[in-house]
């Protein structure tokens, strides 16, 4: 998602997205409804591209069941292939759903696949195809926990303070599909088929994709102490290594809540991250967090 910016106190910043996309979405279900699966400023933001490290090769687990009688075993076979890849290799991911989209355009799992595209663009910062997709899966199903996490941070993240009407919209939308998801995934079940620690780490790794988004939107809403908790949440639950852009954003979000001592914690844990798109950024505004503090 290139040449989005972020306005922060005396600050534009052009950045790149690579968010968190660890999908398991065969395993863990797509909707609410599916009891086995995942189913010192003016103070505004806009909205940052996340810069995110590579998740870790996992596998999405299999259909637990073989195709019942009638289904196509072409399809199911080329489905398994979408649905199984490892999401560390996005773009490979993205030419085999667009494969099987094109393939099988009735297909009873195209809600599924458009969600693992939605998310392999999102990694491969195409903004164009990640919200063609993200749109698509929640067409399809209002209440698909994947398209719900995607278009959560990715709409947050294309808001612009200067823009209010459309500003105001899609902080409406943010704030009702984050909201949505974060009640999906908190009373999440485990599938039997889903080892433990694969389901905590899609959860909390699509937990955090809402509380950014979110916090953003609360952040542009002049709701400050609001955007602290969100982005406080976003980077617990990403766990040893935060985001950095997530960390910088809790950092100017503290920090206009004059909340310095934290925003100055924040914003050398995203320095000692040593992101080379984020490293400068945040030491800049850990300098104003200073000078701020002082005064």
């Amino acid at each position: 998602m290139k040449n989005m910016t972020l306005k922060v106190p005396g600050l534009a910043i052009a950045m790149l997205l690579a968010l968190p996309a660890i999908s398991m979405a065969q395993s863990m279900g797509q909707s609410t409804g599916q009891s086995s699966g995942m189913g010192q400023s003016s103070g505004q933001m806009s909205a940052p591209p996340n810069k995110q490290q590579t998740p870790p090769d996992t596998k999405q687990a299999a259909p637990a069941t073989p195709p019942a009688s009638g289904l196509d075993p072409k399809e199911e076979e080329a489905f398994k292939k979408v649905s199984t890849m490892q999401m560390s290799k996005p773009d490979e991911v993205a030419k085999a759903g667009e494969s099987f989209a094109k393939a099988y355009p009735k297909s009873n799992h195209l809600e599924t696949v458009y969600s693992i595209l939605a998310t392999a663009y999102m990694q491969m910062n195409d903004q164009k195809n990640l919200m063609k997709y993200g749109n698509e899966t929640l067409r399809m199903n209002p209440n698909n926990i994947d398209g719900l996490a995607v278009m959560t941070v990715s709409t947050a993240r294309t808001i612009d303070p200067a823009q209010r009407m459309d500003a105001t919209n899609k902080e409406k939308q943010v704030d009702d599909w984050g909201a949505r998801c974060v009640k999906a995934l908190q009373e999440l079940i485990k599938p039997d088929n889903v080892t433990d620690a694969d389901f905590a780490r899609s959860r909390d790794g699509k937990l955090a994709m809402c509380y950014s988004g979110l916090g953003l939107s609360a952040y542009n809403e002049g709701k400050v102490a609001d955007a602290v908790k969100d982005f406080s949440m976003a980077t617990k639950l990403e766990g040893a290594q935060p985001d950095p852009v997530d960390l910088f954003l809790l950092g100017v979000a503290l920090s206009t809540n004059k909340q310095y001592p934290e925003a100055i914690t924040a914003l050398q844990a995203c320095i000692k991250d040593g992101d080379p798109g984020m490293t400068s950024r945040c030491q800049q505004e850990l300098d104003n967090t200073k000078k701020a503090a002082k005064q």
